[in-house]
């Protein structure tokens, strides 16, 4: 269990979802200030003082935030497509694709409600 100032890799890797392994190689590289755990015989038990990995949880924290939102670069309804599609996981790009062949762009309007919407819009 953690104290206020000592944090075992274990705990690290459960906090960062990083591996004890990465944890432990990450302390070895940027010299993490640690000592031998408390109580537990075998000597490869070990903790890491909380000073040492502070930067290190804050930039894990910020790496697990939700993204911002995402903005297309430019307001041409045809980039805003491509770039819409381009964040599609694979599976999506095949379902979307797949509808589109199947049901055409008219089916697509008509299930997304917007089939009743083409007067709407100026000429291009």
């Amino acid at each position: 269990m953690m104290n206020d100032e000592w944090i075992t890799p274990k705990e690290l890797a459960q906090k960062t979802g990083y591996t004890e392994q990465s944890i432990n190689q990450r302390a070895a590289k940027e010299n993490w200030k640690k000592r031998r755990r408390p109580g537990v015989q075998g000597g490869r038990a070990h903790e890491f003082a909380l000073a040492s990995v502070a930067s290190f949880l804050a930039q894990s924290r910020s790496a697990q935030e939700d993204p911002a939102p995402y903005l297309a670069s430019s307001s041409q309804p045809r980039d805003i497509w491509i770039a819409t599609f381009a964040r599609l996981n694979r599976r999506e790009k095949h379902l979307i694709t797949q509808f589109i062949l199947r049901e055409g762009i008219t089916g697509m309007m008509k299930k997304l409600g917007l089939d009743d919407l083409s007067d709407d819009m100026p000429q291009e």
